[in-house]
């Protein structure tokens, strides 16, 4: 079994995850390589009957569209911050995030409690057998709406979906390895044939979901089609079947699995196409696992190397959730003592790009430079000052906040010693430059003065809050 050193594990729970505390990380560290990633692979046997009780106490979703009070688009988005936020079960979320910018859907085409059933779907059959998840999401009522699918019958035939389920769900518009044209057009109008009739009806009243995917058969296009220069009475179903089976697709995940969590592929370096074609062949030999696949790509040397090492710049949802993770903050849900906080951890990675839940176009976000400009940069320094301020009420209030004894927990008897603490518990390489920086604003008052390091609630309230602000502010705390 392959060894997990501390720095290891921080940098695959970041990935896998959303980060986390010392401690967390530590324990992580010591399951080795192959049984960390397990651990975190096999979510379904960790207890998260805690977040779902707070859910349950939170959100109730029961009314359905019949209740806009209980059931909204903000409401939805805060219900998925706070999955990101309290789970134990990370890479069930972080693999929801994934499938969420891969089949792109938004609010702002579809009804909230569609997207809602989307998100459910995704989490359910994230890890499953690529040609499962695939037929559920083409079968899932937001994406009916989203790219057409309710208006697609055999009198006129909508290309939408045909187009997107190519080029942006399985196989991609060329060959991630050889660069050969994946389909044509013609091909598109053939599929587009197969999933006529394809629709969804809600079955009775009431609740986010209930609604069941059939097939309309006076709508559906029920004769020859000829699809990759195969001709038969192909459905939905066999497309969904013959797609998930081309080498394409098993290479196009992986490049997207890669440029989502390990680092960029260059398809035009010999090296990284081999890389590519090497972890295809894991998809292709497992039957279309994704959780095979994952688990080869997260066990790698690949994985491990300088080169993947903050190699990525985070996205939005990863920066907000990241340091109330790592710093273990207070989090409440609900709106006790007239206080909606916890709004503002969606708000504001909406604000930075990245509005959960509504991804710009069928393509989902830009990875990486995407997120990068001085509009989002700024919003980022914003919400690193914003985090730290917030204190706890007199009356408990919705939202994050720290304590003092939350951050002076971390606090130690020297500057230096607690600017290396902080950096290590938020994740940060410092050089010495800004090492003796941070320990300067520590021993620096208000008047300039140089001043000795004392652990005193003041120092913690006042420093203490100041020095994290300044942490998150830096460009290495923005790569993940």
């Amino acid at each position: 079994m392959a060894s997990l050193t501390y720095e290891d594990a921080a940098h695959l729970l970041r990935r896998m995850g959303f980060g986390g505390t010392p401690d967390e990380i530590d324990a992580l560290s010591q399951r080795g390589r192959e049984g960390a990633v397990d651990y975190l692979i096999n979510y379904q046997s960790i207890d998260n009957s805690a977040m779902e009780a707070q859910l349950a106490a939170s959100f109730d979703f029961s009314d359905g569209p019949q209740d806009n009070t209980k059931f909204n688009q903000g409401l939805l988005r805060a219900w998925w911050m706070t999955r990101m936020v309290k789970t134990k079960r990370q890479f069930e979320e972080k693999m929801t995030l994934f499938w969420h910018n891969h089949f792109a859907t938004a609010l702002s085409g579809v009804q909230d409690f569609y997207m809602y059933a989307q998100n459910l779907t995704l989490r359910r059959y994230a890890l499953d057998r690529f040609d499962n998840l695939l037929l559920k999401a083409s079968q899932d009522a937001a994406m009916l709406i989203w790219l057409d699918g309710v208006t697609n019958n055999r009198a006129n035939p909508n290309e939408n979906f045909a187009r997107e389920l190519q080029e942006l769900f399985s196989v991609g518009i060329k060959d991630v390895v050889t660069g050969a044209e994946n389909y044509s057009e013609q091909d598109v109008k053939e599929i587009a044939r197969a999933f006529t009739g394809w629709k969804f009806r809600r079955v009775r009243n009431g609740g986010p979901f209930d609604f069941e995917f059939f097939i309309d058969a006076n709508q559906h296009d029920n004769t020859a089609k000829t699809v990759y220069g195969q001709t038969a009475n192909f459905g939905g179903e066999d497309i969904v079947t013959i797609v998930s089976a081309r080498p394409a697709t098993a290479r196009y995940l992986t490049k997207k699995l890669f440029d989502f969590f390990v680092y960029p592929i260059d398809t035009g370096s010999s090296g990284d196409r081999a890389t590519v074609d090497k972890f295809a062949t894991v998809y292709m030999n497992t039957n279309h696992s994704i959780k095979e696949l994952v688990r080869a790509i997260f066990t790698s040397d690949e994985f491990f190397t300088e080169r993947a090492r903050y190699a990525l710049v985070k996205t939005p949802v990863e920066f907000v959730v990241n340091p109330v993770r790592m710093l273990n903050a207070n989090y409440l849900t609900g709106t006790s003592g007239g206080n909606q906080r916890e709004t503002q951890l969606y708000s504001r990675s909406r604000l930075m790009g990245m509005d959960i839940f509504n991804p710009p176009d069928v393509a989902g976000w830009e990875l990486n430079i995407g997120w990068v400009s001085t509009a989002t940069m700024l919003e980022r320094f914003n919400y690193g000052n914003y985090l730290i301020s917030q204190r706890p009420n007199a009356t408990p209030a919705a939202g994050v906040y720290f304590t003092n004894d939350q951050l002076k927990a971390y606090t130690k008897d020297s500057s230096k010693k607690t600017v290396k603490k902080f950096l290590e518990v938020l994740n940060v390489q410092a050089d010495k430059t800004t090492l003796k920086q941070l320990m300067k604003y520590l021993t620096t008052d208000d008047q300039g003065n140089s001043v000795a390091w004392a652990v005193t609630d003041a120092n913690v309230d006042k420093k203490i809050r100041g020095l994290v602000h300044q942490i998150i502010c830096l460009p290495a705390f923005n790569l993940n």
